[in-house]
């Protein structure tokens, strides 16, 4: 049963690129779509929590300021990066590169926490960035800022993962979710007023994005995937998630008519192998579980 939960968890992740890309076509802001997407996903997480009883506010003084300084800092700068790549980049390449962030975990860890790297986690960090390379290089993309975003996303949450990872381990899942949300939502809601994007969607279409984007890849994937950890470990959890960029791309192509030369459709695979051997080898070494994707 965890196993099916997980999987559906990652379809509902993997709607988050296409969500969007439409959210851009129905006329939405970046900011405008982002603060409204994290403030409707932290009401429904905060709800979760207190139906489970995991009240955040019984949680540590020190315990919440990190987990907010998590969501206002790195899961708002990780979103930013890559929302702000999705505007001009196809939505397959954004999430095939996001996903090279398993072996940057695994690099980080060794250079930064001494870490042992294993031969198989070293031949996954070099297809990963090989797979991004062809990938780049399969498109013939110019250097763009929106193609540096797209890199520095999964370099953001590289450190988001290394960080909460020592926080999630003494606190519950979800309590921790629901302030990580609340400090995302902050983040952007001060940002988007900045930006001149504090608005509510004007059309019943910018409604349906908005909602959307706020309920399926967001609310429903993350807590999905919470309610998997305790059944089937973090481990076999995110090897399962793997699905998610298969989900997307098969979705872009569909809905958003990306295509793919055959260097890029060889560096998305390299990208997925490279993420099945760093999580299948991750199986066999325990590890706290982490409280988002």
């Amino acid at each position: 049963m965890g196993t099916i939960v997980v999987l559906i968890s990652a379809t509902a992740f993997g709607t988050l690129s296409v969500f969007g890309k439409l959210a851009y076509r129905a006329g939405l802001g970046t900011e405008q779509t982002l603060a409204f997407r994290f403030v409707i996903a932290a009401i429904g997480t905060w709800c979760l929590a207190l139906a489970l009883r995991q009240n955040p506010m019984r949680l540590g003084r020190l315990e919440l300021l990190t987990l907010v300084a998590l969501g206002a800092l790195f899961y708002t700068g990780q979103s930013l990066a890559y929302f702000t790549a999705l505007r001009t980049l196809p939505a397959s390449l954004c999430v095939l590169i996001a996903y090279v962030y398993p072996s940057l975990v695994v690099l980080a860890g060794w250079a930064f926490w001494r870490r042992s790297v294993s031969i198989w986690h070293a031949v996954a960090l070099l297809g990963s960035f090989l797979g991004v390379a062809l990938l780049v290089g399969g498109a013939e993309l110019r250097f763009s800022w929106a193609l540096v975003f797209a890199i520095a996303s999964p370099m953001i949450y590289t450190g988001y993962i290394l960080l909460g990872e020592r926080v999630m381990a003494s606190v519950p899942a979800v309590g921790a979710s629901a302030v990580i949300m609340s400090g995302a939502a902050i983040a952007f809601t001060l940002i988007a007023a900045l930006a001149g994007e504090l608005r509510l969607p004007s059309s019943s279409a910018q409604w349906a994005v908005g909602l959307g984007i706020a309920v399926i890849p967001t609310m429903v994937a993350i807590s999905l995937f919470l309610a998997a950890l305790p059944r089937i470990g973090a481990a076999r959890s995110s090897m399962l998630s793997t699905w998610e960029p298969v989900v997307t791309v098969l979705l872009a192509v569909v809905l958003l008519g990306d295509r793919f030369a055959l260097a890029q459709v060889a560096g998305g695979i390299l990208i997925l192998v490279a993420v099945i051997v760093v999580q299948s080898a991750q199986l066999w070494k325990p590890g706290p579980p982490s409280a988002l994707k």
